[in-house]
């Protein structure tokens, strides 16, 4: 009977648990920018920048307009006279994603799970 009682009270416990843990957690909702400011755009760029440990990050003016999602990939090196050196792009594109948690904009390396949260851009929930 006492085991009884002990794995009944276990699962009712772990049940409890298991709700209070899904009522506390943020819910998140995909984001994007309609309009870059120059600030945003600058703390977008920087942010990247430090999801991919300082390597140089090229992110253009409609990054993130129409959807959620940017997906990063080495560019071919070319020579001065425009010809192609190295057309090998031997590693998968990085993928940022863009969303919403608690009204705050987030950016994520989805590839690592790291987040950086942005002050300047304007992000609505798609």
């Amino acid at each position: 009977m006492k085991l009884i009682l002990s794995n009944v009270l276990l699962v009712v416990v772990s049940q409890m648990l298991m709700g209070c843990e899904l009522t506390s957690t943020s819910r998140e909702s995909a984001a994007h920018i309609p309009v870059h400011s120059e600030k945003s755009l600058a703390e977008l760029r920087e942010s990247a920048q430090a999801l991919f440990n300082g390597r140089q990050v090229s992110i253009g003016t409609n990054a993130f307009a129409n959807s959620n999602k940017l997906f990063i990939q080495r560019t071919t090196i070319r020579s001065p006279d425009g010809s192609t050196i190295d057309s090998r792009v031997d590693e998968p594109p990085f993928i940022l994603e863009l969303f919403l948690r608690d009204n705050d904009c987030y950016l994520r390396h989805s590839g690592t799970g790291e987040e950086v949260r942005l002050s300047e851009a304007t992000c609505i929930a798609m």
